[in-house]
């Protein structure tokens, strides 16, 4: 997989994410009015939203004192480090992932429209589309690898703990720069406060390892515990959720 473009991702939102974004505690169920906000969200987002996922692998990845340096480009990103030291990472894949600037849009209408509430559940939807790509995309990297007696690790991105969100126009451009401008599969930039627009999209970085036997399923060293793309094929160890996260040694909530 050097490179990797889809403009007709799949998209299966899965209910209990979507309800963890609009801010319900785990388990609960939608009801009444709620639940018709979000039947209205899933329907409009399958009839006109447009998301697109863009992936390549960089040619170099090296290690700095404090810092990756990704074809040449540095970034101070410290959980991506140490994942890379620690499974001896060779490789990174660079993958961007939007839920289409229709959403946006759309939302911003509902806003002027002054209908807060449908604004406020189509914005979340498009929250926990971008949430699915990224987990989608990693289980498709994970099959990949596995073909090819590999590993891919968990992925990071900027404004993740230890990755200043200010990097992220650095990586948007190294990303766009291994990319021809005609492929490029949806319109994104990156302001210069880091914040990226659309909003409803994502950077981020998954290493690749060869070491597979490193990836024993003890506490923190097997990806799949942190990818919750729950239909993959390639899992090894179930989910551990967001919620069993907060108490987990050693792990880092996101």
């Amino acid at each position: 997989m050097i490179e990797c473009i889809d403009v007709q991702p799949d998209v299966a939102v899965a209910e209990a994410e979507y309800t963890r974004l609009l801010g319900y505690p785990p388990g609960v169920v939608l009801e009444g009015r709620a639940a018709e906000l979000a039947a209205q969200a899933g329907e409009w987002y399958a009839r006109r939203g447009r998301p697109w996922v863009y992936a390549r692998r960089a040619d170099t990845v090296d290690l700095g004192a404090s810092s990756v340096h990704i074809d040449g480009v540095a970034f101070t990103a410290r959980r991506l480090r140490t994942m890379i030291q620690r499974w001896d990472a060779h490789q990174v894949m660079l993958v961007a992932v939007g839920a289409g600037p229709e959403l946006e849009a759309h939302a911003a209408g509902l806003w002027r429209d002054e209908r807060p509430d449908e604004y406020f559940f189509l914005d979340v939807y498009g929250s926990a589309v971008v949430e699915h790509l990224i987990a989608a995309t990693g289980a498709r990297l994970c099959r990949w690898a596995e073909e090819r007696t590999l590993a891919a690790l968990p992925h990071d991105s900027p404004g993740y703990p230890g990755w200043d969100v200010s990097e992220q126009p650095r990586l948007l451009a190294l990303l766009k720069d291994g990319c021809d401008a005609h492929a490029w599969p949806g319109p994104l930039e990156a302001l210069d406060s880091g914040a990226l627009r659309p909003t409803t999209s994502q950077l981020a970085v998954f290493g690749l390892t060869r070491y597979t036997d490193r990836l024993d399923g003890r506490a923190g060293t097997l990806p799949c515990a942190e990818c919750p793309f729950e239909p993959c094929a390639y899992r090894r160890t179930p989910y551990m959720t967001r919620c069993a996260r907060v108490t987990a040694p050693g792990m880092v909530r996101q």
